[in-house]
């Protein structure tokens, strides 16, 4: 299959061109031109880019890409990947914001699909779009049944902050690492009872003792690795391609 035919079904169904966003989304590197088989992680590591290779995939699709706003230079470990890419003949593509947000594959939508919530809405808005996912459970759970229910579904828990309500009815859901004050804010006055996000900052411990919010934080890494396994899954069942998921676990 032409790698054109995968990146603009890709552009289009994610909404590319629709996000503002610190990644350069889309097509990063080009290869020959002809896909037979897709890898799919959440980060573009030389790790991702050697197993890619052993795999004989020719396009590699991630969350977290090699571009982020600025140029980089083609030097040190940038230099590696890049030339492991294209020595492998493998295309770069990445999705951030967009696989964040997207309303059936994004990490957010996935999450709260996959915790049992219900009457799941977009909310969290960033640059002009909303990138989180918000619902509620069919019945009230005491906190820690709540979170115990978090766990066996994303993963046993980075952090925990307690300080909003003991009965969780609604959530919201905003994976990576969501501290912002606006969120913060959007999130109490929506009345959400808690929120889930990946990695927590430092100034999140006070930003949410203060407002009075409750979160969970599952790991940027595993919050993030939702989105890319129910993309690959779209792409089998869309193009009839083979792809493989590579779980390369980071700490966070």
């Amino acid at each position: 299959m032409k790698l054109k035919k995968i990146t603009d079904y890709l552009n289009e169904y994610l909404e590319i061109e629709t996000f503002s966003d610190a990644s350069t989304n889309g097509l990063q590197v080009e290869n020959s031109g002809k896909i037979k088989k897709i890898g799919l992680a959440v980060d573009a590591s030389l790790e991702v880019i050697k197993k890619a290779t052993a795999e004989k995939c020719d396009l590699l699709i991630v969350h977290h890409g090699l571009f982020w706003g600025k140029q980089n230079l083609l030097t040190d470990i940038h230099y590696k990947r890049i030339k492991a890419l294209i020595s492998g003949d493998i295309a770069l593509y990445a999705a951030h914001l967009p696989l964040d947000a997207h309303p059936k594959i994004g990490n957010n939508a996935q999450i709260a699909k996959e915790i049992g919530l219900y009457n799941i809405e977009p909310f969290a808005l960033y640059n002009g779009k909303n990138i989180g996912m918000k619902g509620k459970f069919k019945k009230n759970k005491p906190f820690e049944e709540a979170i115990a229910n978090f766990e066996k579904q994303i993963g046993v828990c980075n952090n925990i902050l307690n300080f909003g309500p003991k009965e969780i009815s609604s959530v919201g859901v905003v994976s990576g690492s969501a501290t912002d004050i606006d969120l913060f804010k959007e999130v109490m006055n929506l009345g959400l009872d808690i929120l889930i996000s990946g990695e927590p900052k430092y100034e999140a411990y006070y930003l949410a003792q203060e407002i009075g919010l409750n979160i969970f934080y599952g790991g940027h890494y595993r919050t993030e690795t939702f989105g890319v396994k129910a993309l690959g899954k779209v792409l089998q069942k869309k193009m009839d391609i083979n792809t493989v998921f590579f779980d390369i676990k980071c700490m966070l």
